[in-house]
């Protein structure tokens, strides 16, 4: 993907399956973000997904 990168504005996520919030797949988003740190990405990133509950309690994920 490193070779890519000038190509790529913007990075949308969603966990696997059912393309809920991260945390409720199967997707390591840790390892994701900590890629796309090393990489020195610049460009945006975005999660596109459907709440697996209210909008509120699927926002558990993001840091506080």
């Amino acid at each position: 993907m490193e070779c890519l990168l000038p190509w790529i504005g913007h990075i949308q996520f969603a966990d696997n399956p059912g393309r809920h919030e991260p945390g409720t797949g199967e997707i390591n988003f840790s390892n994701v973000f900590s890629a796309i740190d090393k990489m020195d990405y610049d460009g945006w990133v975005s999660a596109e997904y459907r709440p697996s509950g209210t909008t509120t309690e699927s926002l558990h994920w993001l840091p506080a």
